[in-house]
């Protein structure tokens, strides 16, 4: 595997382009090592063998530090070699070679994103070398690296090691190619406790306030999955998760949560036992490692992290009290199986550099699906994988627009592959290879790839190649290869070919104002289906031609018959498609006739179809006719999603603002006041009435809906002079406290900050940040965005509350000033993993005006902001597509609701 893995290193920086230097090349003066520094991967070599770690982490204090030993396999003859480090104050190098007398090193820091050298000032000879990093460094303040913070007067450290952070808590080889076993030794405040990626090996007390605490050696790992957290966390066992015929030995099971929380992480310790059984069964492995800790942080920049054997979650996405609401379980469920895949998906095999992060983030979002669907039969988990996978499309029309799989030569753009294509486009195409070659030939490969690798690292070449093996089906890997390696969304427009069946041709969907001109092509899995009213038949072919005669022979007189054709049967493609305009109202009158995931890629299609100006708004507004009368909720939110884009197009003219409100009332109140209140005790019908509700109540659509819901918040933070019988569960949070705050305005914000700290509910807590930042009042803006600047409610809490102003119609001009006048100061009170976002802060602007002063904002700022330019980019063209579609659709929609 050693081997395997030194040859995949040096097809990476070929691959990547960046102009790596041999080792040999760069004993220079420091100004040339910080000129040959790699902005990218490092060179090969040398290679960690072994990382033994020895901290002191006493999160009531300021400073951590101690001692990093590494031991490297050097290959090549150099003085010195680049690693990571960024923010480290070291304090001391020394060096042992066997059968050489010890060598004292320099630390030189080389680039801003953490690349150093590390000097010795003579030659040393390859083999194997010891190399001791003394060093300190400040907690960060920010969520990133090594950070504290302090909740309900416990102080408490936490590691977000995820993608390239562990370089800001300590030296090392901080790139995922690397893996080593790690060695970690705690020094700790004596009544808290201490996490890790390991079983505790020994704990010994100093008698001094403090006891060292000594894990387990662990397997491989990268620099990425390391776990550091201390603090006075609630522990709870929960027993071993029993052998099976996969695995012969039991794992222990924890959750750790902040104290007086621990018991709220019943359903993901409930549930974690059975993922595992999932994930082992189908992919024929065990589990990899002695013990799975569930950790609620009490603070995270993220959803959650697969640190090895010890997955970490923000609070509010893991625990769950006795009000959670039926949305909020489905969520933690689905986070939580996302999390538990990672262990086998991106842990035991390991993608070599971040341009293959799809291969582990997409398999884990795939088997979100996957596993809850046979956790939860019957609840629609594999509708919701449908529904994830179209949301990546609104992306992906993007010029702009990234492949799942591109080649990432900075350090500074690693982050942005953490989007919508990597994860939802990414399980789409999963998905949908799966669904048409068959889980029986797909899934066991899988398990295959997982066991070739375990422990080491394969990137795309090397899934393709085991992947086209173990299947047989060399189209399998043509089809996969098309949409991971190249960017965009297919479009296929059937024209009907009389006696001949239909045509399909391939392109690139675009919208209006789009600036896409190529003409790329795919292997697409297509399956499709047609039908009269007695019955309906489905068929399954490859297509990879441009253009593509969709049947002949016998199939062509059962097309010719056909009443409708449904072109992406199931749903589970990933591509639109396009019809003639009276095929669109056969599919239209066809609806009943669909299944729910074909309803939702008709929707989508349709509403996208609008978009590139091909359909008009009276077909759009008859298939949200029909769909919201749907029995599945998830097409029922799909309407809402298809009726909210005309809102933006009706401007400021009020008489199609009433009318649009009246078409609203007419179709989705009926809908609602079908539902009993909550839904009854279905949880599906629950939501359905909540997303009903919440489109009516935010749209402005009804005024006695809206004022219960204000009155149901007040009542809920005990705002004076309010009372209410509606009580909220946590779905209803975010929606609930922001109506409040545009009801009663500035009395409920004050007592929002007042009882914030008293519930001690991280959901509620959320809700705060949201709910403020929903203010629509402008005399208000300058208060609320004074309050975010200060930080005083967190750097996510701060992000929410702008971005929820640059939203909102009322205060957007008032906030855009404000950033333009604050923007450097913003940038320092955010996550510091978000900044590189910041640009789609203006996503919701929709003038050529807003554009121009976007790009002349980042032109002044963009040097503080490593790793800009592509959501720039991509906000720029969303604003330029916005005012596109409003030019050239804005008199229709505006027409069609004033009549």
């Amino acid at each position: 595997m050693r081997s395997g893995i030194m040859a995949l290193l040096c097809g990476l920086l070929c691959a990547c382009n960046v102009g790596v230097v041999p080792t040999q090349a760069v004993d220079k003066s420091a100004e040339d090592r910080i000129a040959l520094a790699p902005p990218g991967p490092l060179d090969p070599t040398p290679y960690p063998l072994h990382y033994k770690l020895d901290l002191t982490l006493d999160p009531r204090e300021a400073r951590f530090g101690g001692t990093a030993a590494i031991t490297l396999d050097v290959t090549e003859r150099s003085s010195g070699f680049y690693l990571h480090g960024k923010d480290l104050e070291v304090t001391a190098v020394r060096s042992s070679v066997e059968n050489a007398a010890p060598l004292n090193g320099v630390w030189e820091p080389a680039l801003d994103s953490g690349v150093a050298w590390l000097d010795f000032g003579q030659t040393l000879d390859p083999g194997k070398v010891i190399v001791e990093i003394d060093y300190n460094a400040a907690f960060d303040a920010n969520l990133s690296g090594l950070f504290k913070v302090t909740e309900q007067g416990d102080a408490y450290a936490l590691a977000k090691s995820e993608s390239i952070q562990a370089r800001r808590f300590m030296p090392g080889f901080d790139q995922p190619a690397f893996k080593a076993p790690f060695d970690i030794t705690l020094t700790i405040p004596e009544t808290d406790f201490a996490i890790s990626n390991a079983p505790e090996a020994r704990v010994e007390r100093l008698g001094n306030g403090l006891k060292t605490v000594t894990f387990e050696t662990t397997r491989p790992l990268p620099t990425y999955l390391l776990s550091l957290a201390v603090g006075s966390f609630d522990v709870v066992d929960a027993g071993l998760i029993p052998p099976n015929e996969i695995r012969a030995e039991p794992i222990p099971l924890r959750g750790f949560a902040r104290r007086g929380k621990g018991h709220e992480l019943s359903l993901a310790l409930e549930t974690a036992p059975e993922l595992v059984r999932i994930f082992e069964e189908a992919l024929q492995q065990p589990y990899p490692y002695k013990k799975l800790d569930i950790v609620a942080a009490p603070q995270w920049p993220s959803g959650a992290t697969e640190l090895a054997a010890a997955i970490t979650y923000r609070e509010s996405r893991i625990l769950a009290g006795d009000d959670i609401g039926p949305a909020a379980r489905r969520s933690l469920l689905a986070i939580h199986a996302h999390e538990v895949g990672h262990m086998w998906f991106g842990n035991l095999v390991t993608p070599p550099w971040w341009d293959d992060l799809w291969l582990k983030e997409a398999f884990a979002s795939w088997g979100e699906g996957a596993s809850l669907s046979e956790l939860y039969p019957g609840e629609g988990f594999e509708l919701d994988a449908i529904v994830d996978g179209i949301s990546a499309m609104d992306l992906d029309s993007l010029a702009s627009a990234r492949a799942v799989r591109e080649p990432i030569a900075l350090n500074e753009n690693v982050r942005n592959a953490y989007d919508s294509i990597t994860y939802n486009k990414g399980l789409a195409v999963i998905g949908m290879v799966d669904a048409y070659f068959g889980a029986d030939k797909f899934r066991p490969a899988l398990g295959r790839y997982v066991e070739a690798y375990e422990d080491g690292v394969a990137g795309s070449p090397e899934f393709f190649e085991i992947i086209g093996r173990e299947t047989g089906e060399p189209d399998l890997t043509r089809a996969f290869k098309s949409f991971v390696g190249q960017s965009g969304l297919p479009l296929l427009t059937l024209s009907p070919e009389p006696s001949t069946g239909y045509r399909i041709t391939q392109s690139r969907y675009a919208p209006l104002g789009s600036k896409i001109v190529d003409d790329r092509t795919w292997v697409i899995p297509l399956c499709w289906g047609m039908g009269d009213w007695a019955g309906r038949t489905r068929q399954c072919e490859l297509v990879s031609d441009k253009s593509h005669l969709l049947a002949g022979g016998e199939q062509t007189e059962a097309i010719a018959q056909a009443q409708w054709i449904m072109p992406n049967a199931d749903g589970t493609g990933y591509y639109r498609f396009s019809l003639p305009y009276q095929k669109w109202q056969d599919l239209g009158r066809a609806f009943d006739q669909l299944s729910a995931g074909e309803k939702l890629s008709t929707l989508d299609s349709a509403g996208a179809e609008f978009a590139a100006g091909r359909l008009d708004v009276d077909t759009i507004w008859r298939f949200i006719d029909e769909a919201v009368r749907d029995e599945e909720r998830r097409v029922v939110q799909a309407a809402i999603r298809q009726a909210t884009r005309f809102e933006r197009l009706l401007a400021n003219d009020q008489a199609a603002l009433a009318g649009y409100r009246e078409a609203v009332i007419d179709v989705f109140k009926h809908r609602y006041e079908t539902l009993d209140q909550h839904g009854g005790d279905d949880p599906e019908l629950a939501i359905m009435k909540s997303s009903l509700e919440q489109f009516l109540i935010k749209s402005g659509h009804d005024a006695s809906l809206r004022q219960s819901l204000a009155d149901a918040a007040a009542a809920h933070i005990g705002l004076d002079g309010v009372t209410s019988e509606r009580t909220l569960n946590t779905d209803e949070y975010l929606t609930g406290m922001a109506i409040g705050v545009q009801t009663y305005g500035e009395p409920f914000i004050d007592r929002l900050l007042a009882v914030r700290a008293d519930y001690d509910d991280p959901v509620f807590e959320q809700a705060v940040a949201y709910a403020i930042g929903q203010n629509q009042n402008p005399d208000l803006s300058q208060r609320i965005l004074d309050l975010a600047l200060s930080g005083t409610l967190g750097t996510r809490e701060t992000r929410a509350i702008v971005q929820g102003q640059m939203q909102q119609r009322q205060t957007q001009d008032a906030t855009w000033a404000w950033l333009k006048e604050n923007f450097a100061s913003y940038l320092n009170v955010i996550p510091r993993q978000r900044k590189r976002s910041s640009p789609a802060l203006a996503r919701h602007m929709c003038s050529l005006e807003a554009r121009d002063e976007l790009v002349d904002l980042f032109e002044m700022h963009g040097g503080d902001v490593p790793g800009h330019e592509r959501s720039l980019t991509q906000t720029v063209e969303r604003i330029e597509l916005c005012a596109a579609l409003e030019a050239a659709k804005g008199p229709e929609t505006r027409a069609f609701f004033s009549d």
